[in-house]
């Protein structure tokens, strides 16, 4: 390797190491989420899955999650009158108070897409069916990624994560 580009890389990584230690231009710094931002992927999606998994059963609905959440779907929803598929995806809020969900297919066996956003502070969460991902999504995740879309949803479109307001909008789709 190049010395002096090394050296000038180096310098550089100091400098946004300096940046985030100050918590300047990170709203995570110090935050009760702060956390999780830093996880990987799998241990995110393994979160949110375990939550809404535990808030269902909180709610006596019978819910587990299938083969690990590896699949078409992540978790079994079971009522007395219907059985549901939710995919469920988590995304931590960007810069600009966005949350991207990736991955989303459109041609697989679910009913819903259960979006859940992590903010420094908050919690949220949008339900999307199938047939709205179908007609809505039209962003791929990456130009050399076939069928998977991503969900780009703006903070104040989404629903802040409480037990009244998640049981309501469950109660939408039983």
């Amino acid at each position: 390797m190049c010395k002096v580009i090394q050296k000038v890389f180096d310098n550089n990584k100091d400098i946004i190491r300096a940046r985030r230690a100050s918590g300047k231009r990170n709203k995570w710094a110090g935050s009760i989420h702060e956390e999780v931002k830093g996880w990987d992927n799998t241990d995110k999606g393994d979160l949110g899955e375990f939550t809404t998994r535990d808030m269902l059963k909180s709610l006596d609905y019978k819910s587990e999650i299938i083969d690990g959440g590896i699949g078409e779907f992540d978790i079994l929803l079971e009522t007395p009158n219907t059985t549901l598929r939710l995919e469920h995806k988590l995304a931590t809020e960007d810069t600009n108070n966005h949350f991207q969900f990736n991955g989303i297919k459109k041609d697989v066996n679910y009913d819903y897409v259960f979006a859940m956003g992590v903010s420094p502070n908050e919690l949220c969460f949008t339900i999307l069916s199938l047939e709205e991902a179908q007609k809505t999504l039209t962003t791929l995740m990456a130009k050399n990624v076939e069928g998977a879309y991503k969900y780009t949803v703006s903070k104040n479109k989404m629903i802040e994560y409480t037990l009244e307001n998640f049981k309501r909008e469950i109660e939408k789709i039983v």
